[in-house]
Parts: structure tokens; C-alpha cells; sequence
């Protein structure tokens, strides 16, 4: 469908409020009542109007993981986006199984791709709802204007990270800054560059106009805050190159009470939901049968109720091993809280280790869903973490203060070395002689072994330039495969005003 008839379709459909809650797995957070269907013209008229209209934002960032969207759940940078790289292989139960990631695997999407059809439409759905509030809810009259404030500082947070997505999918893309009628949508391409602005812009008024979790209860969580604001465009900022940026808006996320989780083995637990060391989440309950997360039936074993997608390399694992003292191999006590091999192997195709960070009993706490099937899983999407900040924020500054930047790298190598248990001695500190290049490999390293599975190996090679030497052999094109294909429905629906990236 192209990008006016998916406007159109959205505009069509879209004028009822989905009936959705957004629940955290251990609490009722962000928790909304089953409320009618009113259309858009006789809607948002009431505060309570802005909250539901607000709750079916979150839902579209919740369909990129959930039950409800197979395909869009397949899309994520969990699973679609590290596929193909040196970390993560497909996987499943034979050589083609699943046929968009076997596609992706070998750096042959087409135009066609369901996957990346997703990413388009599901992104531009949760922008249409973004700009419904950003239209109609500074017209509503609140006794509350605290809370009126945040409802919009929300819904520009929320359209900075859809816009996010597509930018880092396809590059430039239509920016739709209002809801459009039928005969307005068919929109050109912005630049790469424009998107990025629009997006900062965006963000720039969240973090104006958040509150900070800290200084809200347990309600609030499940809903963007300054700190997710500010976490955001450090990763924005990272993507670009702009690391004075990435360092200003560092130091104001680190003016918060933020503090590491003091074990890595429990930060992608369910008792690690919203931890100390979290920045932002998003919340998922497999109380009801449209609330779950997908994600962690896709990539546990087949001989788990799995599908049995993304599998971990030897390449990966190896980066883990610190010392060999004779037939010992010690490792980086990261190595276990990230990946797990099952015990039966049956059905196994590939490596046979899979993502402990996202899984089920006995690997984590979360259990299987006993309600909705398989794929509705309680396990919560961790967006930001400290640590992840931490290490945008040393890639910023290692040219020019190399020793603060050691300094923010061993913090998390401080807590990976105390989770090992008393006693453990690995990893250690990076030495603070470290300068330049080296130290710069190191900061590398270090965001692939403390965030592996966690959808950014790739991002991280093609934005630091070593796409080509790292996943040249397995298939990438220097000025192709940094950016998927736009959506061929969209591309030819769209009579030329779309123009097609290089596919």
C-alpha cells in the first residue's frame, strides 16, 4: 500500500481510539479502562479524551514487539536488525526457514519484504496518533495544565522515536507533521538530514516539557520521561556524529539519579523491570491475550515452544573470554547473563546458544504466557540503559578527555567484574594510559559485549564506518545495505513522488 492510500487507511481506521493498555509484567502501570470507540470529529474533547487518545500512541510502539504483529515483531532491531552481521545468525529449524530473515542473512531484501512493509506502516501509524494529540488536545481545557503539558511533551517524544526508526531504516522519509486528508498525503522524501533536525527538534521539546520518573510513582512508569528524552537524543546525537552534542545532553542525564544496577544478571530479569540503571521500557503483561511481547517466543529454542531465531555465533561468544590458565577458559561474567544453550538441543539448526536476555523460566524469572499462546510473553523491551549511556557518552569524549572517558568505560566493566561474585578478578579496568584509536577499539568492544542482543551491532558498524571490513564478507554493499529498500507498495502507489533507495 502506498504511503497516501496508508494515510488514508490510517485516517479511515484510525478514528477510533484502540481499546489498549499498556501494563508493566510486575505492575498495573500506565493502566487505562475499557473505554468505547467515539470517532476522531466527536473526540478529544475532555482531559480524559487526551489519556486514551495519548494510551493509543503507546500502543503503536508496542506493536513493533507484540503478540498481535508477527511480522512487525520479526522487523525489530532485536531480531531483523542483527541478523546478518558477526554476531547473530538466523537460526529456526532449516537453512530458509523464515524467508524475510533468511533475506536479511544474506543481504537480499526485496522490495517486497513483509518486514520491512512493517517497519513503514506501523512507525507511520504511531505518527498519525502522535499528531492527533499534537493537533487536538492544545484545545482541550484542563484543570491539571501540569499534566496537559506532559501529554504533549509525550507525544513529541514518541514522534522523535518513530521518526527515529524510519530514518535509521531507509534515510530520509516524508515528514508528516499533522493529521492529513487523503489528497495531502502523498508527501516526498525529506534529506537524511532534515529528518535528523525534525527529530531533534522533537526531542528538544519532550525534554522541556517531561518530568523526570524520579519525581512520579510507580504509576508513571511505562511513560516517557525526561530521562528517556534526554537518553534518546544521545543515541540520536551518536548516530550522527554529533558527539559534543552526545556529550552536552549526557551530563544532563547524568544530573539524574540514575545509578547501574549493581548485577548485570538480573537487569533483564522481571525483578529487574525499571531498575536503578533503567532509562526507559516498554511495558508488557500477558494478563490478557493482546497484551504480550512477541519478541521472546521468536527467539527461544524449538524444543521450547520457539522459534528458534537468532543465534549467537562463535565469533560473539569468543569476544567474551578474558584468560585460558591452563584447560580453564574464563570469561567475562557477561557471557552468562547473555546467552543460554537448553539442555535439548531437538530441532536445533545453528549454533545452538540464544539471547538470555530475553527468555523465559528457567533462564530468567519471566515464565511462559499461560494466557493468549506462546508469543504473549510479560517480558518488558529494554529501549535506554545506563550503561549503553555511559559508553555514547565515552565514544563522545575519548579525543579529547581520554582519561574521563576510561573512567565512564570501567564503571561498567566495575560492575560486570562485581556481578562474577567475590573473588573475581575479570574484566579489569582499562588502564588509563590508553589513548586514541586503541582506546576508541576498546569503547567498541565494549558496547558489543554489554549489549549484544540488544538490536545495535549493526547500527554500531555502519555508523563507526567498519561495515564494510566486518560484514563485507557476508554480503554487505558499501551504499546499499546501510539503509533498507522503501516499501515497493508505497513506491509505486506513490506515482514518482517516492523515490526508491538503491535496490
Amino acid at each position: 500500500m502506498k504511503l497516501h492510500t496508508k494515510i488514508k487507511s490510517i485516517i479511515k481506521f484510525s478514528t477510533l481510539v484502540f481499546m489498549l493498555v499498556l501494563t508493566s509484567c510486575s505492575d498495573d502501570y500506565l493502566e487505562v479502562g475499557t473505554y468505547g470507540t467515539p470517532e476522531v470529529k466527536n473526540y478529544y474533547k475532555s482531559p480524559v479524551d487526551a489519556e486514551q487518545g495519548m494510551i493509543s500512541v503507546y500502543s503503536a510502539m508496542n506493536e513493533m514487539y507484540a503478540r498481535k504483529n508477527f511480522w512487525a515483531s520479526m522487523a525489530t532491531d532485536l531480531i531483523f536488525g542483527d541478523i546478518g552481521t558477526d554476531d547473530f545468525m538466523k537460526g529456526g529449524n532449516r537453512v530458509n526457514d523464515n524467508i524475510p530473515l533468511d533475506q536479511k542473512k544474506l543481504y537480499e531484501i526485496p522490495t517486497s519484504s513483509i518486514t520491512v512493509e512493517q517497519i513503514w506502516a506501523v512507525n507511520y501509524k504511531g505518527i498519525y496518533y502522535a499528531n492527533l494529540i499534537l493537533e487536538k488536545v492544545p484545545a482541550i481545557v484542563f484543570e491539571d495544565t501540569a499534566r496537559k503539558q506532559e501529554i504533549l511533551a509525550e507525544a513529541h517524544f514518541l514522534r522523535a522515536y518513530f521518526y527515529f526508526d524510519l530514518v535509521n531504516s531507509f534515510g530520509g522519509v516524508p515528514l508528516i507533521e499533522k493529521p492529513l486528508k487523503y489528497n495531502e498525503a502523498n508527501l516526498p522524501r525529506a534529506t537524511e538530514e532534515a529528518t535528523y533536525a525534525f527529530i531533534e527538534d522533537e526531542l528538544e521539546l519532550a525534554i522541556a516539557g517531561l518530568p523526570s520518573r524520579f519525581d512520579k510513582d510507580d504509576n508513571y512508569l511505562g511513560r516517557a520521561d525526561k530521562g528517556a528524552a534526554l537518553g534518546l537524543m544521545m543515541r540520536v546525537s551518536l548516530y550522527q556524529n554529533k558527539m559534543n552534542q552526545v556529550k552536552t545532553y549526557g551530563e544532563q542525564l547524568f544530573a539524574l539519579p540514575y545509578v547501574l544496577d549493581a548485577d548485570v544478571n538480573h537487569i533483564f530479569k522481571q525483578s529487574g523491570e525499571w531498575g536503578s540503571g533503567s532509562i526507559f521500557e516498554i511495558n508488557f503483561s500477558s494478563n490478557t491475550s493482546l497484551l504480550g511481547m512477541g519478541i521472546i517466543q521468536r527467539v527461544s529454542p524449538r524444543s521450547k515452544k520457539g522459534g528458534g531465531f537468532m543465534q549467537a555465533k562463535r565469533e560473539l561468544r569468543d569476544a567474551y573470554v578474558v584468560n585460558v590458565v591452563g584447560t580453564d577458559t574464563i570469561r567475562d561474567p557477561r557471557y552468562d547473563a547473555t546467552f543460554y544453550t537448553p539442555n535439548d538441543k531437538a530441532g536445533t539448526y545453528g549454533t545452538g546458544w540464544y539471547i538470555r536476555k530475553y527468555s523465559w523460566a528457567p533462564y530468567s524469572d519471566y515464565s511462559s504466557p499461560k494466557t493468549g499462546g506462546n508469543a504473549n510473553s510479560a517480558n518488558n523491551v529494554r529501549v535506554l540503559r545506563l550503561a549503553d549511556a555511559y559508553l555514547m557518552y565515552a565514544e563522545a569524549i575519548y579525543t579529547t578527555n581520554p582519561t574521563l572517558a576510561i573512567e565512564y568505560v570501567n564503571k561498567v566493566r566495575k560492575r560486570a567484574r562485581e556481578s562474577g561474585g567475590v573473588g573475581n578478578l575479570f574484566p579489569e579496568d582499562l588502564p588509563l594510559t590508553l589513548t586514541g584509536d586503541t582506546l576508541r577499539d576498546a569503547i567498541y568492544k565494549e558496547r558489543r559485549l554489554e549489549l549484544a542482543g540488544e538490536g545495535y551491532r549493526y547500527h554500531d558498524l555502519i555508523r563507526t564506518g567498519r561495515a564494510a571490513a566486518v560484514l563485507g564478507p557476508l554480503g554487505f554493499q558499501t551504499g546499499k545495505h546501510e539503509v533498507m529498500p522503501i516499501p515497493y507498495s508505497q513506491i509505486q502507489l506513490a506515482k514518482g513522488v517516492l523515490t526508491q533507495n538503491n535496490y
